[in-house]
């Protein structure tokens, strides 16, 4: 049975679910946290080429019949998540519909996910870039007011939207002079979101945009 092959795991914050090059044998589903999705470059440096947060389905590979992982999973926040075999769960999805179905509808979570980061890389404006990267990481709960913790430093912004870390700082600090954000170290506070908005749509009055 297909709940034979899952199994509960947590890890910390820094904690590595699966590592690049090593043999593929489960898929995580994602209840709590969030992950960053990294390739190892051949000098040694860590590339996030994505993120996964709830209710997201981590695969770390190209293809579901790969023999080894493409990229390494690494908790950026502490994590709980479904450890799956993967080979079983094939095995599964093909006698039954609604688990294929479910299997899909997890993997569309995720690819909208990763669209709405490509949005954010696509934008030409370093200011936009970020701007619009503080939106996507905004939880759900969190649209209306208060803070939220961002799990990831200023190297790592930087290192996922292709900018440099002085960039990041500079821009970041221009946003908070400007009001839109506060940024203590670790922790987002929207405390404008029209002018937030308008950084990301590269509409901002103001040299944020620069």
């Amino acid at each position: 049975m297909l709940k034979d092959s899952v199994q509960h795991v947590s890890f910390r914050h820094g904690e590595v679910l699966f590592m690049q090059g090593q043999p593929s044998t489960c898929l995580f589903a994602l209840s709590e946290g969030m992950v960053k999705i990294c390739a190892h470059t051949p000098d040694g440096r860590e590339q996030i080429v994505g993120l996964s947060s709830r209710e997201s389905l981590l695969v770390g590979l190209q293809s579901m019949h790969d023999e080894r992982y493409a990229y390494s999973g690494i908790a950026a926040t502490d994590v709980t998540a479904c450890k799956i075999n993967h080979r079983t769960l094939l095995e599964r999805v093909r006698d039954r519909g609604d688990l294929a179905m479910r299997l899909i509808e997890a993997m569309n979570v995720q690819l909208a996910h990763s669209r709405s980061l490509m949005e954010v890389l696509g934008h030409k404006c370093a200011a936009a870039k970020i701007a619009s990267f503080i939106l996507l990481m905004t939880p759900k709960s969190k649209k209306a007011n208060g803070g939220f913790a961002l799990p990831f430093s200023r190297l790592e912004i930087a290192s996922l939207l292709g900018l440099t870390e002085e960039t990041v700082c500079r821009l970041m600090a221009g946003m908070k002079r400007e009001g839109a954000i506060h940024a203590p170290r670790g922790r987002i506070e929207i405390r404008d979101w029209d002018q937030l908005h308008a950084i990301a749509d590269g509409k901002a009055r103001s040299n944020v945009r620069t």
